[in-house]
C-alpha cells in the first residue's frame, strides 16, 4: 500500500533515484572516488598476493583538472542595447552602471574563492562526467556596503540534482529540479518551528537510513540522527521561480521569488546523448588500473620467492643444514661427498613481462592525453618542442573548456538576476579602493549577456615570459634590476631583497659612469 503522507518532492525523488541506479550513477561515482584516493583493492580476494597500488587515475585525473584551469578565465557583462554613439546622460549612467556591476563581479569573484570552487567543480567532473554550481541568498554572510547578507556559491554532487526530463541536460527549460541533502532532524525541526509548522507535523520529521545514495563511500558513515531533505524549484502560472524546503513527510516552508532562472548551472566532462548525466573520464582507466595492480603483485610475488638461491641436499647424508657462518657439516657418506648438496639459481621473469606493463602505462596515459611531456617527466631538452607538445595534447580538452565556459556564463546571469533580486537599488557595495552604487532596475536583462574571457595559459605564459626575460637580459638589452622586476611572483625566494641589492649596484654604476 502506497504512504499517501508522502510529499509531491520525495516521490519525484524517488523516482529520480531509480533512474540514477538503472545508468549505475551512484556505482560508478563511488567507484571512481575509491580508486582516485588509492583505494583500490577492496573486495578484492588477493590470494597471498602483495596489494600494491600505482595510481595511474589519480594522476591522470589530477592533470585533467589542471589543464582545464591553466587558463585563467574572467566573467564580465555586456549590454548590447546601449547606443554607444548617444551621448545622452541616460546612456552614459547605464554604461556607468554596467562597468560598475562588472567591477562588482571580479570583487565577488575574489571575495567567494570561485578559482577554489571551480577546481571543486571539476573534480566532480572528473569523478562523476557533471561540475555543478548552487547559488543561494545567504543573509549569515557579512553584507557589502549598507546591506545584510550576499549571494553563497557552492558545489553540488550529481547524484543529488534530479530533474524532471532525465533525457535532457537543459536546466532551465525543466518543469522542476529537486537538489538533496543530509542535515540533523534537530536543525530541521527548529527550522520548521521558525516558519510556523504546527508541533504535530514537526513529531513526522523522523531520522532515516537514505546516506546510501551520497557521493563516495564514506556518505554511509554518519554520526548523530540526520534525515534527508530537499528542496524543489519550479516556476509558478507567471513563470517565477518559487521553491520549497521539505523532507519525507513535511513540507518546512515555500518561497516565491522575483527570479525567471533556477540557481543552478551545469556542464559535462563528455556529452552523453539523451541524457542529464555525462560521462567520466577515469571510468574508462579503472580496468587498466585493475591490470596495472595486479601484474606488479603477481611481479612482486614472483620476486619474493624466487630472487634468492636454494640450497638442496641429501637428507640421508645431512640431517640438517645450517647456513651458521664458519660451522662445519657433518657427512655420513663413506667419503664422497660431491652429491651431498646443490644450489638452485634465482628465477627467472617472462622476456617481455615487465615491458607490457609499461606499454600499458605509457598507452593508457597516452590515450588521455596525460603524456610524459604534459606530466612534466620528459627530459627538457627543447622547451620551445614541449610547449608545442603540451598545447597539442590539450587539444581534446576544448570541448570541456567550452562546456565550463557556458556554464559560467550561465551562472554570471544567475548571479546578476539574485543582485536584483535581493539587493536594494543605488545601494554602495564596499570594494577594496571605493564603492560603487548600482541602479541595476536600470539594466534591462532581456538586453544583457555575460561572456567568459579565457587569457592565455597561466603555465605556458609564464615559461615563455621568463625564457623571453632571459634572452633579453643575456643580449644587454635589459638590465638585471629590470629582469627581476618583470619576473613572476613566486619564482625567486626573496626576490625584494635580491632587486632592492640590484638597484643599487645599478645606482652605483650609473654614479661611477658619471664620475668618469
Amino acid at each position: 500500500m502506497k504512504n499517501r503522507n508522502l510529499t509531491t518532492a520525495w516521490k519525484q525523488y524517488e523516482e529520480g533515484r531509480a533512474y540514477k541506479r538503472t545508468i549505475g550513477l551512484y556505482r560508478r561515482v563511488d567507484e571512481n572516488e575509491r580508486f582516485y584516493r588509492g583505494d583500490q583493492w577492496r573486495g578484492v580476494d588477493a590470494g597471498g598476493l602483495p596489494t600494491p597500488v600505482f595510481n595511474l587515475v589519480k594522476r591522470i585525473g589530477s592533470y585533467l583538472v589542471s589543464a582545464v584551469l591553466s587558463y585563467k578565465l574572467t566573467v564580465r557583462y555586456t549590454d548590447l542595447s546601449i547606443p554607444y554613439a548617444d551621448p545622452s546622460d541616460a546612456v552614459r549612467h547605464r554604461q556607468m552602471t554596467l562597468e560598475g556591476l562588472n567591477r562588482i563581479t571580479a570583487c565577488r569573484w575574489k571575495q567567494s574563492g570561485m578559482d577554489l570552487i571551480l577546481r571543486r567543480a571539476l573534480y566532480d567532473a572528473v569523478l562523476s562526467g557533471d561540475g555543478i554550481f548552487y547559488c543561494c541568498f545567504d543573509p549569515d554572510l557579512p553584507g557589502a556596503g549598507d546591506f545584510v547578507g550576499d549571494i553563497r556559491t557552492t558545489t553540488l554532487d550529481s547524484v543529488n540534482l534530479f530533474a524532471a526530463d532525465m533525457n535532457s541536460d537543459d536546466l532551465q527549460s525543466q518543469d522542476w529540479l529537486i537538489l538533496s541533502g543530509r542535515a540533523s532532524v534537530e536543525s530541521l525541526r527548529e527550522e520548521a518551528a521558525r516558519f510556523g509548522v504546527s508541533a504535530e507535523e514537526i513529531a513526522r520529521i523522523r531520522p532515516d537510513r537514505d546516506y546510501d545514495d551520497g557521493a563516495g563511500d564514506y556518505a554511509g558513515y554518519e554520526t548523530g540522527d540526520k534525515a534527508t531533505y530537499l528542496i524543489r524549484f519550479y516556476r509558478n502560472a507567471d513563470g517565477f521561480v518559487c521553491w520549497e524546503k521539505s523532507t519525507r513527510e513535511v513540507v518546512l516552508h515555500s518561497v516565491q521569488t522575483g527570479m525567471r532562472r533556477y540557481p543552478l548551472a551545469m556542464f559535462h566532462w563528455d556529452q552523453v546523448k539523451n541524457s542529464f548525466h555525462g560521462s567520466s573520464p577515469l571510468t574508462e582507466l579503472i580496468q587498466n588500473q585493475k591490470y596495472v595492480n595486479k601484474a606488479y603483485a603477481m611481479l612482486m610475488k614472483h620476486m619474493v620467492d624466487t630472487a634468492f638461491s636454494k640450497v638442496i641436499y641429501d637428507k640421508r647424508l645431512i640431517p640438517e643444514w645450517s647456513n651458521e657462518v664458519g660451522e662445519a657439516i657433518g657427512v655420513l657418506s663413506g667419503g664422497d661427498v660431491s652429491g651431498v648438496a646443490t644450489t638452485i639459481g634465482v628465477g627467472e621473469m617472462q622476456d617481455g613481462y615487465t615491458d607490457l606493463i609499461k606499454s600499458v602505462i605509457d598507452n593508457t596515459k597516452e590515450l588521455t592525453g596525460a603524456t610524459d611531456i604534459v606530466l612534466g617527466e620528459a627530459d627538457p631538452t627543447n622547451t620551445s618542442a614541449i610547449i608545442a607538445l603540451r598545447e597539442a595534447a590539450e587539444v581534446p580538452l576544448d570541448q570541456v573548456r567550452a562546456s565550463l565556459t557556458a556554464c559560467m556564463e550561465s551562472l554570471a546571469m544567475i548571479w546578476l538576476e539574485m543582485m536584483r533580486e535581493y539587493f536594494p537599488d543605488a545601494r554602495a557595495y564596499a570594494m577594496e579602493d571605493q564603492s560603487v552604487s548600482l541602479a541595476l532596475s536600470t539594466l534591462p536583462l532581456d538586453a544583457i549577456g555575460a561572456y567568459v574571457d579565457s587569457g592565455a595559459s597561466k603555465r605556458f605564459s609564464q615559461s615563455m615570459l621568463i625564457s623571453t626575460l632571459q634572452h633579453l637580459l643575456a643580449e644587454g638589452h635589459i638590465t638585471f634590476a629590470e629582469y627581476l622586476e618583470r619576473l613572476p611572483d613566486g619564482v625567486l625566494t626573496e626576490k625584494d631583497k635580491l632587486l632592492a641589492r640590484a638597484r643599487g649596484e645599478d645606482d652605483d654604476r650609473k654614479v661611477g659612469d658619471a664620475h668618469e
